[in-house]
């Protein structure tokens, strides 16, 4: 099998660290972005600018065993949902069929799976991800399709942002903060991701991204209160349709609509598979949420 590995959106906060982990396994990666070569450089990979459109794509696909496809847009600005995640992935399945790669490895979205059926699941971002995998198993290549809750690690913005919360004494939650979360590794998603590329069974084509532990977004604040050793911190709660409003006009801490629904959605999953597939442990929450705290104090 060829050791020639493509990756989109590979200077993002996922894509590096398949580029990280795809080089130091000993295969050539080409790193396809619109910006960021820099970082697919420091990861070890070959960096390539090029649109998501299929005659520009094939010819850096060649001799590729797969394509690990990230690109994506998680909230609309210049760039529309059904232009990257929907028109993206069709660009990057025809160029795949172009350059005779077999296979593609494509992140989606946990609430895909209940998509029309929880409110907060069913909304145009999760509309294009579940698109975007039907275009996918329809298109005759081998596909992998990894749907994350929440990936954290050294970089990512979740963890961070409710460590500022918690030094400030005070942590704001929508509602009363039920809603769930699985968490997983970067690491054990970029494992995953490869491991995917380079499998020889193609079953399952579906799977859970998650970590071995869900909880409350409360009970996470809570325990990333304890790996900080912040004694006692303050909550508010904050109404949703408040939250949602904010969200709809300034945004609210961030996010838009779409990005507040992934927060609220309340969506789990099974990590059995996930592991199976590395062929070891995953990472424990606290040892990711610890690993996420240590960069942020570095940088």
């Amino acid at each position: 099998m060829s050791r020639r590995l493509a990756v989109t959106g590979a200077g993002g906060f996922v894509g590096r660290r398949v580029v990280e982990a795809a080089a130091r396994a000993g295969w050539e990666v080409v790193g396809l972005v619109r910006t960021r070569e820099q970082a697919v450089r420091d990861a070890g990979g070959h960096p390539v600018r090029s649109p998501l459109e299929p005659t520009a794509l094939a010819p850096h696909l060649a001799g590729c065993a797969a394509v690990v496809h990230l690109a994506n847009v998680g909230a609309e600005s210049e760039q529309s949902f059904e232009s990257v995640n929907v028109e993206g992935t069709r660009s990057v399945i025809a160029a795949a069929l172009r350059a005779g790669v077999p296979r593609i490895v494509y992140f989606s979205g946990l609430g895909v799976e209940h998509y029309g059926r929880k409110r907060h699941a069913t909304n145009r971002y999760f509309l294009s991800k579940l698109s975007a995998e039907l275009d996918l198993l329809r298109s005759g290549l081998d596909v992998a399709i990894f749907r994350p809750s929440y990936v954290l690690g050294p970089g990512g913005e979740l963890v961070t942002a409710l460590a500022r919360e918690l030094g400030s004494g005070s942590v704001e939650l929508v509602g009363d903060g039920g809603y769930r979360l699985q968490p997983i590794a970067v690491a054990d998603a970029a494992a995953a991701a490869l491991a995917a590329a380079g499998r020889e069974s193609d079953w399952p084509i579906v799977f859970d991204l998650v970590g071995p532990e869900a909880v409350s977004y409360a009970t996470l604040a809570g325990r990333i209160a304890g790996i900080l050793g912040v004694p006692a911190y303050r909550t508010r709660s904050v109404p949703e349709a408040r939250a949602y409003a904010d969200a709809a006009s300034a945004g609210y801490r961030g996010m838009g609509p779409e990005e507040l629904d992934c927060l609220l959605c309340d969506e789990v999953g099974d990590a059995a598979p996930i592991a199976e597939l590395v062929g070891r442990p995953l990472a424990g929450l606290d040892e990711t949420v610890s690993a996420a705290l240590g960069a942020a104090a570095r940088g």
